[in-house]
């Protein structure tokens, strides 16, 4: 019993000592006031997450050993892996990607088996250890048990604050004609981190069954309409209406230059979504704008 306690000591103490310099991440945390979503600021639990690897009996958990193997594989990857809803998102260059499936019985299969820093609804959520699932078909499978952007990486990933608002800002407003939306959310972010503040609004009109997804700049001139659907294009076979929602868009930096993409979850009838990346820098907007959106067979 000594044994295996200084054996699982001497572990923690090495998993520790190589995760210290991680550990200054900033997590934000979404909290609604007002109608308003903003970021805070609050420490990751360094020991909580440590004390998650615990002795049972003469045996110590499977978490404690996958947790350090996992981290030397972290260590020995040289690249960013980012995962969206488990699966591998191609952040090389902005455009509309396909998530991609993790080949079950490919030999870099374990590098994707590592602990991940999580991210839920425009905020830092936990550090968790990925998991390969299952084949979910032929020898695909993904990786469970992470947010649903996970990074491989500790930096902020979301370095300006992020609001959300139930209307449309006044500047916006004003400077566009946007009556005919009964439905509306604004997201508020400073993406590029000069001061100035972006609007990214999703907006819907419950009578036509038509919405989309727009970008304007601080001035509320509009930058580029993202991606759309209409009513046409909703699947026929049901009753369910389907509208662009904020379950659509992400602001998070992918691809860690300290400015924020807006990522755009494109829809499919079938078949996992595609995902729309854009960056917006000194005044100009990269990536596919104007994406139709459709769930017809």
């Amino acid at each position: 019993m000594i044994i295996v306690i200084l054996i699982v000591g001497n572990a923690i103490l090495i998993y520790y000592m190589m995760n210290l310099s991680e550990y200054g991440q900033d997590v934000q945390n979404l909290s609604p006031e007002n109608n308003i979503v903003t970021n805070q600021n609050e420490p990751v639990d360094t020991i909580a997450n440590l004390l998650n690897t615990v002795v049972s009996g003469n045996t110590t958990s499977n978490a404690t050993v996958n947790a350090i193997d996992a981290n030397s594989r972290k260590v020995m990857n040289e690249d960013l892996l980012v995962l969206y809803n488990g699966l591998i998102l191609d952040t090389s260059k902005m455009e509309q990607v396909e998530l991609k499936y993790i080949d079950n019985i490919s030999a870099d299969k374990d590098k994707y088996v590592i602990t991940y820093y999580n991210y839920e609804n425009f905020a830092f959520a936990n550090l968790a250890l990925g998991k390969l699932s299952q084949p979910i078909y032929d020898n695909l499978a993904k990786i469970e048990g992470v947010g649903k952007i996970a990074i491989s990486e500790n930096y902020k990933a979301i370095p300006n604050d992020i609001k959300i608002i139930n209307t449309l800002p006044t500047v916006v407003a004003d400077n566009n004609k946007l009556d005919e939306f009964d439905s509306v959310k604004t997201i508020i972010a400073d993406l590029e981190g000069n001061g100035t503040e972006e609007y990214v609004t999703i907006l819907a009109n419950k009578s036509t069954g038509y919405s989309k997804i727009s970008m304007y700049d601080a001035t509320g001139k509009l930058i580029a309409d993202l991606a759309y659907i209409e009513k046409s294009k909703w699947n026929q076979a049901t009753s369910v209406e389907y509208y662009l929602s904020l379950e659509n868009v992400n602001i998070i930096d992918v691809d860690n230059d300290n400015i924020m993409e807006v990522l755009v979850e494109i829809p499919k009838y079938e078949g996992e979504p595609s995902v729309s990346l854009v960056k917006y820098k000194n005044g100009e907007l990269t990536g596919k704008t104007n994406i139709e959106c459709s769930l017809l067979p």
